[in-house]
């Protein structure tokens, strides 16, 4: 009978599961920037990866990634839109020239992720010196407030059952404080030591007993002393202790209630891992789960009773063993200024392809190794909400990293996933869908009247061009209106409307595509680095130097390859009009040598009629009349518009099926420019200057090929010799890199990193010396 009602409760949190992960399928976004401290004028160059958030695998889902540079009050100070191909993009951020010194919070999301918890976006900090305005910088100073948090492992205390009690004592920018301390009663008695071991960050063994109070006495390095209550501890429930060996992980619940058998259910990235029963004898129960049966990163260890209630819970953390190092061999340890570099990028293991980037930079006493990798990101940082504080220490060999990253599992916020919602079948409310094709402009449909949006209104909007980009959809049971921008680069000024004639007490409100949700994370402490002042104004002089020299360089965009076709393709007439008799109305124009096309006036207005030569009849309601793809719904003002004006005039002589639309026919007046010259757009458009999709821009490296080359005057200060988004690894062969060394002297490092089409992350590293 138990074995049975183990059964249902592991078949009903399988379900469960499978039921919310197939409606919330989540993806992560990885950015790997060139590096993470910057001069102001300099660029900040980054490619994104996209996988799938429980497999990790590339995922192919969303083309379009949102990037931020937030600043400590969460405003941001960029932002750009990165079109993804095969789950991977690339682009860069010019740091301006009058941005303050300061901290920044780099972030990277997709239109889905919106749908979550914005603490699972990609965040990085980023670091940036403004040469110009360092008087304006704070100096490191002490701070003294703290902030101090229990944690009891499982989740609750319980009087009379022994727990294990993590804590996490940080400053206010979130940065862990080394400590010691005591747990005393209600009368001072000391009842446990504890002693932070990484980050502020430890734990301690503790037992609480019914009738007491209890507080922990903390001893801060600064000579400072405070004191923070204990959580309150229960009279009833469960506490779970988990215990590791080389082999196995052993799970001891303890309980004081009427539990005759509890549950334990692990689960990684929302995908089941284990589900086990066991019965409580004198209020303990134990399970055992072989390492071997969990996959690498982040496990939560869920208990649930016999009324399928979670009651336990803590997550552990099995470290990644699939992740390949690559072999990056330069043809030399020492180079000269100027001189070619040539690296050899080597891997055995790669599965097929794998997509990599690579950066090439100076290291000195500002610009430390970044260490971010993409291996442990995804293992480790995606999954826990709250900035983690050197997350590299965790993968390193340290003696104390396991237990340290015991620790951080057992303190740090959580969850991806949510048992509440989980076991409700809730997931989260979908409002923002996944761009699957390309940007999309979401709008409302405001009626002016009253203030509320309104459903079933045709809606318009148009890029100006000679090659305008026109769509039209009509407003949902909400007021929402979606334009799907495929292949749109740059900024562009666009004109969103409904038809002025018909729909003339509506307005459009564009809105922002951005996310305007934020976690409450402080960034970093920032302070002015004083080991070295000499290398803070080299690097500033060398930067304005560079921008001086070189500027128009790294202004240089790649032509994007986007198909530039009409959205009507091919019309069936169209008529260049230098070619022919200019007279000077339009309607001259219309009657002398447009074909299919009538012009006539009823009831004291022109009309268009377009005769169809497939049915042989005449259309006999206004075709979609275009003026650099801006839709004109008078005809009076087309025809008193100025034909000399117009260079182009296309026309559809046929019934044009358009998204939700459907014209009898089509005629689009274009201009020399494309730029609406002399014509007034109705007051209720909405005109707005819009960033589409970023082009990309090319990473300027000079070649010395010559000895002319290498003996120019044109000063190179380059600091990051090269950066490639772009590269390409195939099964065991080697791939080769070549570019050349500036004026620079010092430390270089070579980073790559990437992942193949089975989610395998590779990465390398190798240093090398300038003099």
């Amino acid at each position: 009978m138990r074995h049975s009602h183990a059964q249902n409760v592991a078949a009903s949190v399988r379900q469960h599961l499978y039921n919310y992960n197939s409606k919330a399928i989540q993806e992560k976004i990885y950015l790997h920037t060139d590096k993470n401290f910057y001069q102001t004028g300099e660029i900040i160059w980054f490619k994104a990866y996209s996988v799938d958030a429980s497999f990790h695998k590339p995922l192919d889902l969303s083309k379009v990634v949102y990037v931020e540079l937030l600043d400590k009050g969460n405003r941001p100070v960029l932002q750009a839109k990165i079109k993804m191909d095969s789950a991977e993009g690339n682009g860069s951020l010019y740091v301006p020239v009058n941005l303050n010194s300061g901290n920044y919070q780099l972030r990277a999301y997709t239109n889905w992720m919106k749908n979550f918890d914005e603490a699972f976006f990609f965040r990085k900090t980023i670091t940036v010196i403004n040469g110009q305005k360092l008087s304006d910088v704070v100096k490191k100073g002490i701070d003294s407030s703290y902030d101090v948090q229990f944690f009891p492992e499982g989740g609750n205390l319980v009087n009379g059952l022994q727990s294990k009690v993590a804590f996490k004592i940080s400053d206010k920018y979130g940065k862990g404080v080394d400590c010691s301390g005591s747990i005393v009663n209600e009368n001072g008695e000391s009842i446990a030591a504890f002693q932070s071991l990484k980050f502020g960050m430890g734990n301690f063994v503790f037992k609480p007993e019914t009738g007491h109070s209890y507080k922990a006495v903390i001893r801060f390095k600064s000579g400072l002393n405070s004191s923070k209550q204990l959580p309150a501890a229960f009279d009833k429930g469960t506490v779970m202790t988990l215990k590791e060996n080389a082999a196995n992980i052993d799970v001891v619940i303890n309980g004081n209630n009427d539990d005759r058998t509890v549950y334990l259910v692990a689960q990684t990235r929302g995908v089941l891992r284990k589900t086990l029963s066991a019965a409580m004898q004198n209020g303990v129960a134990n399970f055992r789960i072989s390492k071997t049966d969990l996959p690498e990163g982040i496990t939560q260890l869920t208990v649930f009773n016999e009324s399928n209630q979670p009651v336990c819970e803590r997550l552990y953390f099995s470290f990644p063993s699939g992740n390949d190092t690559l072999q990056i061999q330069p043809d030399k340890e020492i180079y000269g200024n100027r001189s070619r570099v040539n690296l050899d990028v080597h891997s055995q293991n790669i599965a097929g392809r794998a997509s990599a980037s690579i950066a090439v930079y100076r290291i000195d006493s500002l610009q430390q190794l970044d260490d971010m990798k993409l291996g442990d990101y995804l293992a480790l940082g995606s999954d826990l909400k709250g900035s983690i504080e050197s997350p590299s220490y965790y993968f390193s060999k340290d003696k104390d990293a396991a237990a340290a990253i015991d620790n951080l599992m057992l303190t740090q916020g959580w969850r991806r996933f949510d048992w509440k919602n989980i076991l409700q079948d809730k997931s989260s409310s979908l409002i923002y869908e996944p761009e699957i094709k390309g940007h999309i402009v979401n709008a409302k449909v405001i009626d002016v009247r009253n203030g509320l949006s309104t459903e079933g209104i045709e809606c318009y909007l148009s890029v100006p061009g000679t090659r305008a980009i026109f769509l039209s959809n009509v407003s949902d049971d909400s007021g929402h209106v979606k334009f799907e921008m495929r292949n749109m680069y740059g900024a562009a000024e666009v004109i969103a409307q409904t038809n002025s004639i018909r729909d003339s007490v509506y307005r459009i409100d564009v809105q922002n595509p951005f996310s305007e949700k934020y976690t409450r994370d402080s960034l970093p402490h920032f302070y002015l680095p004083v080991n070295n002042p000499a290398t803070l104004t080299e690097q500033s002089v060398a930067t304005q130097v560079q921008n001086i020299y070189t500027g128009n360089k790294q202004r240089q965009f790649t032509e994007a390859g986007f198909d530039t076709s009409l959205f009507y393709s091919k019309p069936d007439l169209s008529y260049l009009l230098d070619n022919y008799v200019r007279f000077t109305t339009m309607e001259e124009v219309l009657r002398e040598y447009v074909q299919l096309v009538n012009v006539r006036r009823r009831g004291g207005k022109y009309h268009f009629d377009i005769y169809d030569n497939n049915s042989q009849r005449m259309l006999w309601t206004d075709p979609l009349v275009l003026l650099d793809g801006v839709p004109v719904f008078d005809m009076d003002k087309m025809i008193a518009y100025d034909p000399l004006k117009v260079r182009q005039l296309d026309v559809l002589t046929r019934r044009f099926y358009f998204s939700h639309s459907v014209y009898d026919g089509v005629l689009n007046f274009v201009t020399y420019k494309g730029d609406l010259p002399g014509y007034e757009l109705d007051s209720k458009a909405t005109v707005f200057d819009y960033e589409s999709l970023q082009s990309q821009r090319e990473f300027y490296s000079p070649k010395y090929e010559t000895d002319v080359d290498a003996a120019s005057h044109l000063p190179d200060f380059r600091n990051v010799l090269y950066w490639s988004p772009n590269v390409k690894l195939i099964n065991a062969t080697t791939s080769k890199i070549e570019f050349y060394t500036s004026d620079k002297k010092g430390k270089f490092v070579a980073v790559l990193q990437g992942i193949d089409a089975n989610g395998k992350c590779i990465s390398g590293i190798h240093y090398f010396e300038v003099n």
